[in-house]
């Protein structure tokens, strides 16, 4: 395990070791599913915990920063029915507070949860320093806006990114961006809500990998349920990040593709499961393959009595279990060759029971 670790790019999250060898990071995105209100908020944090997942992740922003136009208008599917409404009005009413953030916070780190948060602007970035973060997520929409990327990273913390919407060439210029300041994580990402199956593209992550060997490698999922946040680890993603709902029919834009307590539990379960299933590479015999081994191999057992100084050839030689004895494989070790002594019909063979 050093040997592996020692070649492979890792993190540190307040104390948490993240990268190839370490347990999967999972991020559950809180985002805008509290609908701008307290007290969900704080449920949803208690409902991360109890999945088991590593970190809580919020959005810090200020809706009148990064909307500046009342009329673009939003459209999202909601309880069933499409709803349209303006940009900035929606924001508005998703938005906490900046002073809410240290009680979710410390909510958080009393559930042993690391609490993470996307700011969208420099005063946001200001809070959460102030707050202890250690680390950032910058979205998918603002991966090309290296200047502030630039002043995020200039925090020295570790700068987890999405992808989404991005080309490799943005991908390049938001890392450059980023080193030298801080440590990039670069989570491949699909901007759709929800991705179909067809669009998820996991094989990208291998793109990353290859791309960007100094970087962590995870996946933001915007998919129906878990398959492909557990197909991601599989391909060697070391953080996943997952949006949440406390209940898939709430209003709001986020609530019908995210995952439910239940679902939030079972991938945490599954990805667990499927790191044990993964193991390490090594084709290294474990005690249970080697007593399998001695109870299912064949050895070489004689098939009748030959008598001393007899020429062993082929056809004195039946293969049968256990495989406690000389392997099939060293048959020619013992044809041609003459036995010391007699040899009994089902003994098995051992190499002191022919002459050099």
């Amino acid at each position: 395990m050093d040997k592996i670790l020692s070649k492979s790019p890792f993190i540190t999250i307040d104390g948490r070791n993240v990268g190839s060898g370490f347990p999967v990071f999972i991020i559950a995105e809180v985002g805008v599913n509290h609908n701008g209100d307290l007290a969900t908020a704080h449920k949803m944090v208690d409902a991360i915990a109890d999945a088991g997942c590593d970190c809580v992740k919020f959005q810090t922003f200020s809706a009148d920063e990064f909307c500046n136009n009342p009329d673009d208008v939003y459209e999202y599917i909601s309880q069933g029915k499409v709803v349209r409404e303006s940009m900035l009005e929606m924001f508005r009413r998703l938005e906490l507070k900046r002073e809410e953030f240290a009680e979710l916070f410390d909510h958080a780190h009393d559930r042993n949860l690391i609490a993470m948060s996307t700011p969208t602007d420099k005063a946001a970035v200001d809070l959460l320093e102030t707050l202890g973060v250690g680390a950032y997520k910058v979205g998918s929409d603002d991966l090309v806006y290296t200047p502030f990327l630039g002043y995020v990273a200039a925090q020295g913390k570790p700068v987890i990114i999405s992808t989404g919407m991005a080309e490799l060439e943005d991908v390049e210029r938001a890392v450059k961006a980023i080193e030298g300041k801080a440590q990039a994580v670069i989570l491949h990402c699909i901007s759709q809500y929800p991705t179909p199956e067809k669009e998820v593209h996991l094989r990208r992550i291998e793109t990353l990998k290859a791309k960007f060997p100094q970087c962590v490698i995870g996946f933001s999922d915007h998919s129906w349920g878990i398959t492909s946040a557990l197909g991601a680890v599989a391909l060697g993603a070391s953080v996943l990040e997952k949006h949440f709902t406390l209940d898939n029919d709430m209003a709001g834009p986020d609530h019908r593709f995210s995952a439910n307590p239940q679902q939030l539990t079972d991938l945490v379960s599954e990805v667990r499961k499927l790191e044990a299933a993964l193991g390490d590479g090594d084709f290294k015999l474990s005690p249970h393959d080697i007593e399998m081994a001695d109870l299912c191999h064949r050895s070489i057992y004689v098939i009748q009595d030959l008598p001393a100084g007899h020429v062993l050839c082929e056809d004195d030689f039946a293969y049968q279990r256990p495989g406690t004895g000389l392997m099939p494989y060293q048959t020619v070790d013992l044809v041609g060759r003459s036995l010391r002594d007699d040899v009994l019909k089902g003994e098995a063979m051992r190499l002191d029971m022919v002459k050099e």
